[in-house]
């Protein structure tokens, strides 16, 4: 098999790929359509790269149940902006997903926005916020889509490749957000994620991404014991592996940023990161 693999020239490889992609989507389409949607979720809310995925995977592990990393039909044909305008209902957006909220624990960052919506349709629902200093956790989000952080404004090079749900993360007017550039608006994006755990502080378990990274295996039990949930499996060689794309942890925030920019994040989110426990420079 492996022989014959180096033997297909490109264009049956595309052939190849192609139909393997549409056996997919077949698949998927399939699962969806016979999906239940489960009534009382767990839901791990926050804002994008603030550690939502690796805590979602690694409670899932632990406590042997299944978990959705992500609203997949979601990704390239996104419909919150519908949810928001009022032309598609939530409980139709539930439906059209219900393969993603067929399972035991569903992360999903957009949903975070959604907050009210979430909290009338699955009333049931034990709810988890991921919270991470607002300055790495945008350095984060540009290290995902490959954007310097120390820019005026975006050049037209470095939207042109940002994939339809993460260009609904960079540009916050769908909900209401203003902004003068991209720092701004994701400024304001973190502004506006932290202002639904505080407004909801007493119906959510909240998490520290900073506390998870001292003791992985300790937040996560900490975590399943708070949600009665048992610990059925060891964790300990699963804590390290990569569940989204990395970034750059370990880069000076000045010198990504530039001072300009740097400040201007904490300028914006300050108040906040003072309330929630994160020292400004």
């Amino acid at each position: 098999m492996h022989k014959l693999k180096q033997v297909i020239p490109t264009p049956v490889k595309h052939i190849v790929y192609k139909a393997r992609s549409l056996q997919e989507k077949l698949l998927l389409q399939l699962k969806t359509a016979t999906a239940r949607i489960n009534p009382q979720p767990i839901l791990i809310l926050g804002n994008q790269k603030s550690g939502t995925s690796a805590i979602a995977a690694l409670l899932a592990a632990m406590t042997g149940k299944s978990v959705t990393i992500d609203l997949r039909k979601e990704i390239f044909h996104p419909t919150y902006c519908q949810v928001r305008q009022g032309k598609l209902t939530f409980p139709e957006f539930i439906k059209n997903n219900r393969l993603g909220f067929s399972r035991d624990i569903v992360k999903e960052p957009h949903l975070t926005t959604f907050y009210s919506d979430l909290e009338q349709h699955f009333p049931q629902s034990q709810r988890i916020f991921v919270l991470r200093d607002p300055r790495d956790n945008i350095r984060s989000i540009l290290n995902r889509l490959n954007i310097p952080g120390n820019l005026d404004k975006l050049r037209h090079e470095d939207r042109q490749n940002i994939i339809p749900v993460w260009d609904l993360v960079m540009d916050g007017h769908w909900l209401g957000i203003e902004g003068e550039n991209y720092i701004e608006m994701l400024a304001a994006r973190w502004n506006f994620t932290t202002d639904v755990f505080l407004a909801h502080s007493d119906k959510m378990l909240l998490t520290r991404y900073e506390d998870f990274l001292q003791d992985k295996i300790a937040e996560i039990e900490r975590l399943a014991r708070s949600l009665h949930l048992p610990a059925v499996r060891d964790i300990t060689d699963q804590v390290d592996i990569q569940f989204q794309k990395a970034g750059n942890k370990n880069v000076n925030l000045k010198e990504f940023f530039g001072a300009k920019n740097l400040a201007c994040i904490e300028h914006l989110c300050g108040e906040r990161m003072k309330q929630l426990g994160y020292e400004l420079e």
